[in-house]
């Protein structure tokens, strides 16, 4: 899963390259699935400035080599969501979320080229390109169903959400109008953190993000109507510090 884009970031430099990455899973189960070492997520978000070319190249590179599988999801019709918020007519959010999806498809494209390309079972998906797997249509319409029954799930992405919109500048009051639209960001991707080994057809799934993200953490610890497969994982898998 990614941060909605504008989510401040932490991780070290961005622009440089990095070698080695740590990981911490967030359960034990969680840690089962990343030592079997199957297939493995990682969502890129389009206009956020932790995903340059240097890190991306050094993450793809570590990734390739602990898991047998890697499939990138660019979360681009989601983002209209964010600009539609933000008060942009349907066109212009339109535009902007596609001209930020292609400038970060592209990086994503120069640094697997950085690795040799992607190997053969790898993957590069436009989320658009997703919506019609059948999987994911029917566990995105468990997410609606929960976020409209489970007020801490609720919360938790209103809170998530409302922070966006004020990283990304909205001016006055942020009404319960702007937080649902911008909501529907954090409930496209839901699904990938919750059953990507069955949307993807992998037997088991780790999915992931570098800092804390409090509605994984939230679905992962049990305290949400919304259970994720017992063959998806999830942790945090960051930049290692540089010794000395």
């Amino acid at each position: 899963m990614t941060a909605p884009t504008g989510a401040a970031d932490r991780g070290g430099d961005p622009g440089r390259q990095w070698a080695s990455f740590t990981v911490e899973p967030f359960t034990d189960a969680c840690h089962t699935i990343r030592e079997r070492g199957e297939h493995v997520v990682l969502g890129v978000s389009p206009g956020n400035s932790y995903f340059q070319v240097g890190l991306l190249t050094g993450l793809l590179g570590w990734l390739r080599a602990e898991f047998a599988r890697v499939d990138v999801v660019i979360p681009d019709s989601a983002l209209e969501h964010t600009y539609l918020a933000l008060g942009y007519d349907p066109r212009r959010a339109r535009k902007k979320a596609r001209g930020e999806t292609n400038a970060v498809r592209n990086r994503v494209v120069r640094a697997w080229e950085a690795n040799g390309g992607p190997r053969d079972a790898d993957g590069l998906h436009r989320m658009s390109d997703l919506a019609a797997n059948e999987v994911y249509r029917d566990v995105l319409a468990e997410c609606e169903r929960a976020l409209g029954e489970d007020d801490v799930l609720w919360e938790t992405c209103a809170e998530m959400s409302r922070d966006v919109l004020t990283a990304r500048g909205h001016e006055g009051p942020i009404t319960g109008e702007h937080i649902e639209q911008a909501m529907r960001y954090l409930t496209a991707e839901l699904p990938f953190f919750l059953a990507s080994a069955d949307i993807f057809g992998v037997r088991s799934s780790l999915n992931f993000y570098h800092q804390s993200l409090p509605l994984a953490e939230l679905v992962f610890a049990g305290k949400s109507t919304l259970h994720p497969s017992p063959r998806q994982g999830y942790a945090m898998i960051r930049p290692a510090p540089e010794r000395g």
